[in-house]
């Protein structure tokens, strides 16, 4: 019987790994308040001051921008590994809904044990639509994507256009917050929040998932990141017109920033949304557009060592945080943002040190061998030499 296998190394496509090294780099920025107690459209202890300014520059330049990159990447991926086992004739459906199911459960446990903002459990069963959609042409893909992501863009723009109550939704003092501290009850909370209120949050976010994993499926099927060089006249032509229209969406922003002494990002929350999508498509272009001079290429390798292992730096991203945190500081709540970006930076080049050591002796970081491993039900070479026998 003809056993299916995994992608081999030689197989990769290198600026996906970059672009998904960005990408994890994006999320963790964004990740990190709410890791330490800080709701997402929640700004207490980020109102004023130094504070306010980094949360604006968040919400101008980070938030919702990377995720919005690597759920692409993430329907990128399903057209790749589809269409590989497709064409060496393993059961590609049994075995991505496999894949998914692994995903699904490592989510749950990542949601649980350490924190509610996992997102591999949204990706595995929103990712089981794309099933759906493998044999659509790129063209009804991109329609698609365009027409359920604007209707996401459609319900953000009625949810955040009323008032915002000041007096509930704002405390200038950090509430307090420890990860580890009642941990058998905070794992009790997140439990039910996953079995209750989380469903209705997955069926929210199915629209903008769902179609930006099928702009990254149409990306896949037009053989994109392969064709940069083609393109380059209209993806210069995309980039401009993508930043304009984020500058244009930024004029709202900024007027609210300048006239309110407390900065409530939940206020502008739409004009958030908006710009997740213009600004990750001018992120998108302009990384690409880069990744085609050879010099700057090899100047963003740390990205791509990040990028080959995506899932474990994801992860580890929490479990370092959560645990070093509540360790040793009693409120992690009241962690200035400044300070959460400084760390973000310097665990991120850590883990470009790690990946990169790591990856000079195996093929795959340990989460993702672990998911191949589960995926094709059989044990799979890790080290560099068994992968080059494996092919021989």
């Amino acid at each position: 019987m003809n056993q299916a296998r995994p992608i081999s190394v030689n197989d990769r496509i290198t600026s996906i790994d970059t672009v998904r090294g960005i990408a994890i780099l994006g999320i963790f920025l964004v990740n990190f308040p709410a890791m330490l107690g800080i709701q997402p459209l929640d700004t207490r202890g980020y109102t004023q001051g130094m504070n306010a300014v980094f949360r604006f520059g968040y919400d101008l330049f980070i938030q919702t921008k990377f995720y919005s990159l690597f759920a692409f990447l993430f329907g990128l991926g399903f057209y790749l590994f589809m269409s590989r086992a497709e064409a060496k004739g393993y059961a590609m459906r049994t075995l991505f809904s496999r894949r998914l199911t692994v995903l699904f459960l490592l989510g749950c446990l990542h949601f649980l044990l350490l924190w509610y903002g996992d997102i591999l459990h949204m990706y595995a069963l929103v990712g089981l639509l794309l099933l759906f959609f493998y044999r659509q042409k790129a063209s009804a893909l991109f329609v698609w994507s365009i027409f359920l992501m604007a209707l996401f863009m459609l319900f953000i723009w009625f949810a955040f256009s009323g008032d915002v109550d000041l007096g509930q939704t704002v405390l200038l003092e950090a509430p307090w917050f420890n990860g580890l501290e009642d941990y058998t009850q905070k794992v009790s909370q997140r439990y039910e929040m996953l079995s209750g209120i989380q469903i209705l949050n997955v069926i929210i976010y199915i629209p903008e998932l769902l179609g930006l994993f099928l702009l990254g499926l149409c990306a896949g099927k037009i053989n994109f990141f392969q064709r940069v060089h083609e393109w380059k006249r209209g993806l210069r032509i995309t980039q401009i017109v993508s930043l304009v229209v984020t500058i244009l969406l930024f004029i709202p922003m900024f007027r609210y920033y300048f006239s309110h002494d407390v900065y409530v990002s939940e206020e502008i929350q739409k004009y958030i949304q908006l710009t997740g999508k213009t600004l990750f498509v001018f992120y998108l272009v302009s990384i690409v557009l880069l990744l085609e001079n050879k010099r700057l290429r090899e100047k963003m390798q740390g990205f791509t060592y990040v990028g080959r292992m995506a899932l474990t730096n994801y992860l580890l991203q929490t479990l370092i945080t959560v645990i070093l945190f509540s360790l040793f500081i009693p409120n992690t709540a009241g962690i200035p943002l400044w300070i959460g970006f400084i760390y973000c930076i310097t665990i991120y080049l850590l883990q470009v040190m790690f990946s990169k050591w790591w990856l000079s002796q195996y093929a795959f970081g340990p989460m993702e061998w672990l998911w191949r491993c589960a995926t094709y039900m059989q044990k799979q070479p890790l080290r560099l030499k068994e992968q080059s026998h494996g092919r021989s």
